[in-house]
């Protein structure tokens, strides 16, 4: 299910995801959370145009309930901005699953801190 973290209102309505999909506009929130067909959004929809969706509008947000919905969560954030290598094994264990359907990404990119080191691709 695709999830609609922060839903956007403005002059013609509240926005349906996805947003670059463009799918229109609801009148009512009510109408938005009812009437959108949930299931055709996301990355487990089975629409290609979701396949290897990373847009904000469920994942940043996801994000930020992870980071402050518990003290593990915040350790975990706090550790992956102190230690530039930290690495999330669970992450790397869901990229590699064979769950995904062919939806990963072929390899995975370490980003440093450390300005003179320069991007390096790391397979799995």
């Amino acid at each position: 299910m695709h999830a609609l973290g922060h839903p956007a209102y403005n002059i013609f309505g509240w926005q349906k995801p996805c947003y670059l999909l463009q799918d229109g506009y609801a009148s009512t929130f009510k109408e938005l959370i009812e009437e959108t067909q949930w299931e055709n959004y996301g990355t487990e929809s089975g629409n290609p145009k979701c396949a290897n969706c990373m847009v904000s509008c469920g994942y940043e947000p996801s994000s930020v309930n992870e980071m402050f919905g518990s003290f593990r969560g915040f350790m975990a954030a706090v550790k992956a901005t102190i230690f530039d290598r930290y690495e999330d094994q669970g992450a790397r264990d869901l990229l590699t699953s064979p769950l995904l359907n062919g939806h990963s990404s072929p390899s995975l990119v370490q980003i440093s801190s450390d300005a003179k080191r320069q991007m390096e691709e790391t397979r799995v």
